[in-house]
């Protein structure tokens, strides 16, 4: 009893011993209550959340803004939310609640709905208080749990109740920076679990940075299995069982009219020989012909639309784009598998995490000659053989058949396979920099101007788009003739070409005149600020670039100093830049590589030494002198 008495005597103080009075807007409560009945076979799941903020300070007041998502899975019930207002020491109570269906950019249709208000009467001081009840409709999803968020919390808690004869499985992610305390309880007919942790730190998200799932505290927590009449059912124990389920409902798949995509994929391959061949005139046609719009639509948003019917439609989401990759390939000899795949942004496997949480993307993988060609049909502009470059890294359950699956790491592509291959010319005609300049691009380099210029260039011309996104030489910089060819050829190099003319760029001393060719100063702005950055740095591809610059040296001049060569060596990143004179130009030939996805915070300091000295060499000169 005496202990019992110390642990409620001293849990205030720890509570209250961490200093947020800088902060702005804390939790003083994140809790949660998971509730598991079984009733034969029927489960019967609640969550009972509690939350409570106050505002210390009253630059954050838009925090009073709430909103309590929900979808065909789940159900939001029992509402209790209000703003007490110390100073008054009375409660002002929430009077309206909007029910609204949320629609998110690039989803073409979801069942995902929010309970949205705002809490009245907020100010300085003010502590927000909201309890609800959450219905969760199927097992397969508990969800996760995040001990930290965007602002300090100071108690944040999550139980588990369930009843003797189920078991639950969980695991936890960064949690070995907070004093994370786990309790197990068990009474009669019911055992629960209590994870509790005080006093945890905010957490930013970081613009070049992994998802926040990848340092956030958090756990997630699954039924394993049930005991019923003496026998184990199990749900999800193991990726197994997780396995089954998603072949259950491929099972459900509309199989109607399958001829008529068999005629289309005959059509397609009709004079093709080799399988490699066929398999990429399918997947060319399926990203031409077939539009990607999002579904989140309860089972819907996990069982594949019937392939005739995403033909006929002529849109399909990325399921429905595996499945009638799948469809098409098999039926024409080549041996193809639908595949669950989880983005880059869930750092999860499916051994650690065998539940839906660990995916939130299908492919279809196909297997030609032993080599594996992971297929995404979303992404329109990625070339046939390399698979979307936010899928790199990842696990791919590729479905064998009912029973059988098979788990393969997409592998991540090297930097050879993204290239950015520039050759300009230069002249100097009365001071003025012209610059005749070419850009050959291939792989995810090629992809990701496309995918920048038909969906980041709104309404800006060519001219505009490039000076924003390339910003080449200073702010006088102006382009003309700007052609762009293979746009849409995925077996050739995008070409873009265009003349340049960079005024007040020549600089004249004397009689000597300097001159950069480093108009292109690519990575010069990423430094890393080791201070403030506190997660690792995310690259999405490895890319290598490739410059040759020609300087003709202008009639009655000659080169007095070349710089030399200058590089940087590091497996993961590097430069080489070389000039050399023949007859009269100068000739730079300049290589950049990055052959890494995520620059770890301890390599920081070697990073920065890079970006130092590729600044360095930016900042070399050609000098020029007039014949005397």
């Amino acid at each position: 009893m005496k202990n019992l008495l110390f642990i409620l005597f001293v849990m205030p103080f720890l509570l209250q011993a961490q200093d947020f009075s800088d902060e702005d807007y804390i939790y003083l409560k994140r809790h949660e209550h998971i509730k598991i009945g079984l009733s034969k076979q029927t489960f019967d799941i609640t969550k009972q959340v509690s939350e409570q903020a106050e505002y210390l300070t009253a630059k954050k007041l838009y925090f009073a803004n709430e909103a309590m998502h929900f979808d065909s899975f789940s159900s939001i019930e029992d509402i209790d939310a209000y703003t007490y207002l110390p100073e008054r020491d009375s409660n002002v109570k929430v009077d309206y609640i909007e029910t609204k269906r949320e629609f998110d950019n690039g989803i073409f249709y979801s069942d995902q709905e929010s309970k949205i208000f705002t809490f009245p009467a907020v100010t300085k001081g003010a502590i927000t208080n909201l309890n609800y009840k959450e219905v969760i409709k199927d097992p397969h999803f508990l969800g996760l749990f995040r001990f930290g968020t965007f602002v300090p919390t100071k108690s944040a808690q999550l139980s588990i109740e369930f009843p003797t004869n189920v078991s639950i499985g969980y695991v936890d992610f960064n949690t070995k920076d907070i004093a994370l305390d786990f309790k197990q309880e068990t009474k009669k007919n019911t055992t629960t679990y209590t994870w509790t942790a005080s006093n945890v730190k905010g957490f930013q998200s970081e613009d070049d940075g992994e998802s926040v799932l990848y340092f956030m505290p958090h756990i997630i927590v699954y039924v394993k299995s049930y005991e019923y009449k003496g026998e184990t059912i199990n749900v999800l124990n193991d990726v197994n069982d997780l396995y089954k389920w998603y072949a259950s409902l491929v099972n459900q798949i509309d199989n109607n009219d399958l001829e008529k995509v068999y005629k289309i994929a005959d059509d397609i391959t009709k004079n093709l020989q080799t399988k490699k061949q066929k398999a990429e005139a399918i997947f060319d046609w399926v990203q031409n012909n077939i539009n990607y719009v999002a579904f989140e639509d309860g089972l819907g948003g996990f069982i594949p639309r019937g392939a005739a019917s995403v033909c006929d439609k002529r849109y399909g989401d990325c399921k429905d784009m595996a499945n009638l990759l799948y469809e098409m390939l098999n039926h024409v000899g080549i041996e193809a598998y639908r595949t669950w795949i989880g983005t880059r942004d869930r750092p999860y496997s499916y051994k650690d995490v065998p539940t839906p949480m660990v995916d939130n993307h299908m492919i279809t993988t196909a297997i030609i000659d032993g080599e594996t060609i992971f297929l995404d049909g979303t992404d329109s502009y990625v070339p046939f053989g390399m698979p979307s470059s936010f899928t790199q890294t990842k696990e791919a359950l590729l479905g064998i058949d009912e029973n059988t699956y098979r788990l393969i790491t997409v592998p991540v592509q090297k930097a050879d396979k993204s290239v950015a291959d520039v050759t300009s010319t230069i002249t100097i005609e009365d001071h003025m920099f012209k610059v005749n300049e070419k850009r050959l691009l291939t792989g995810y380099e090629k992809v990701d101007f496309i995918t920048d210029y038909l969906y980041k260039r709104d309404s800006k011309s060519d001219e505009e788009f490039l000076n924003t996104t390339l910003a080449l030489g200073n702010n006088k910089t102006n382009y003309n003739n700007i052609k762009k060819e293979n746009f849409d050829n995925k077996n050739e190099a995008l070409e873009l070409s265009f003349d340049l003319e960079i005024d007040s760029y020549v600089k004249k001393v004397g009689n000597k005149l300097f001159i950069n060719l480093d108009i292109d100063r690519v990575l010069s702005k990423s430094k890393i600020d080791i201070e403030d950055k506190k997660y690792d740095k995310k690259i999405d591809h490895t890319y290598t670039k490739n410059y040759v610059t020609t300087l003709t040296i202008p009639e009655g001049y000659h080169a007095s100093f070349i710089p030399e060569t200058l590089s940087f060596e590091n497996p993961n990143y590097g430069y080489t830049i070389t000039y050399t004179q023949k007859d009269n130009t100068i000739i730079q030939h300049k290589n950049i590589y990055i052959n890494t996805l995520s620059i770890k915070k301890q390599d920081f300091e070697s990073w920065n030494e890079f970006i130092k000295s590729l600044n360095k060499a930016y900042k070399k000169s050609i000098i020029l002198e007039q014949n005397q």
